[in-house]
């Protein structure tokens, strides 16, 4: 008892410390953080604050890292060009994730069964046209956005009911190829997530990067999600999170995905499901700042699939979302998560 109480401790002092900063925000630094990752939780709208249950945790929600209990490697990637509009059709945009989480309870006890992990996003533009400041066009130039994490996630318990916490330390940059432009700033992200038998609710705060003169409002999310039992072998999942960011009207994400379990078991390789996903990402659900219309002229409505093999002793996870956005938006991303 007495740890589970400096633990929970641990976690008041850490929202603390994300509730502490600035109120106010001014212009959006980090905004390519909100492309999302994970082919699964992009398929389902983003409405994975409190399923958060594969690698891709780091972002969604580090608390969930501590619900895989192995080794994993999580990978994404998309490249797509823009021709909605003249002028633009020559921009190439990628948007890439890796990330690799370890539980600690490998090496020692020490940690009891904190999983940690680190992730890499990048986001690139690539022929851009400079127009210098005496309003001549110069030759075509990259910009590129990074981001770096190092996670965590702790189990408190977990048995008839489970509660996970964890937080995120990142490093975030950008870079405007040919003309030296470049600078950085630190981020915070703090999650929890409380289960009982099949509902799940998640929190999430991000404290919001200042990076030069910029800085990114914090951010707020909330997730609730439950899954239902239709037959023994197929399960309907629905989940919904609520997303509030300073300045910005109240945004709600709703997904859905349809699971067959355990299709194929053979002596060394089994299929242990196949899944369908839908969501609705970013409807602003209040007129706050008399905005809200032109957030939901880009809602994205998406749709997913996804498959989980077992090879021996280890687990394959392939995700495919397609997805609609805004002009710089990649229509497919894939996600190969690897657990051994």
């Amino acid at each position: 008892m007495t740890k589970i109480k400096i633990k929970l401790l641990f976690v008041s002092l850490l929202f603390c410390l994300v509730l502490s900063g600035n109120v106010y925000a001014g212009t959006d630094a980090a905004a390519f953080l909100k492309k999302s990752v994970g082919a699964k939780a992009i398929a389902m709208g983003g409405a994975f604050t409190s399923i958060a249950d594969d690698t891709t945790a780091i972002y969604w929600n580090p608390a969930g890292l501590a619900k895989t209990q192995m080794y994993s490697v999580s990978a994404m990637g998309a490249t797509g060009a823009s021709d909605k509009y003249p002028g633009l059709k020559d921009i190439v945009p990628s948007h890439q994730f890796l990330a690799v989480s370890v539980p600690l309870s490998k090496a020692t006890d020490i940690f009891g069964k904190t999983v940690v992990g680190v992730g890499y996003i990048s986001s690139t533009m690539d022929n851009v046209q400079h127009t210098s400041s005496d309003g001549l066009t110069r030759d075509t130039m990259s910009h590129t956005d990074n981001a770096y994490y190092l996670s965590a996630g702790v189990p408190i318990w977990d048995s008839t009911s489970s509660l996970y916490v964890g937080a995120s330390l990142k490093f975030i940059s950008y870079e405007f190829s040919d003309i030296g432009v470049s600078d950085s700033g630190m981020d915070v992200d703090a999650g929890i997530i409380y289960s009982i038998d099949t509902l799940s609710f998640g929190a999430l705060i991000q404290k919001g990067v200042e990076i030069g003169e910029d800085e990114a409002p914090m951010t707020t999310k909330f997730g609730v999600s439950n899954k239902f039992a239709l037959t023994e072998k197929l399960q309907l999942t629905g989940a919904l999170d609520l997303v509030q960011r300073q300045q910005e009207p109240l945004l709600a994400n709703l997904g859905a995905e349809f699971g067959v379990k355990e299709l194929l078991n053979m002596d060394g390789f089994g299929i242990d499901g196949i899944f369908l996903r839908a969501g609705i990402e970013g409807y602003a659900i209040e007129n706050r700042y008399d905005i809200s219309s032109d957030f939901n002229e880009t809602v994205g409505y998406n749709f997913g699939l996804g498959v989980n093999f077992i090879i021996a002793d280890t687990y394959l996870q392939l995700d495919l979302a397609v997805c609609s956005g805004n002009i710089f938006e990649q229509n497919t991303k894939f996600t190969v998560n690897f657990y051994f």
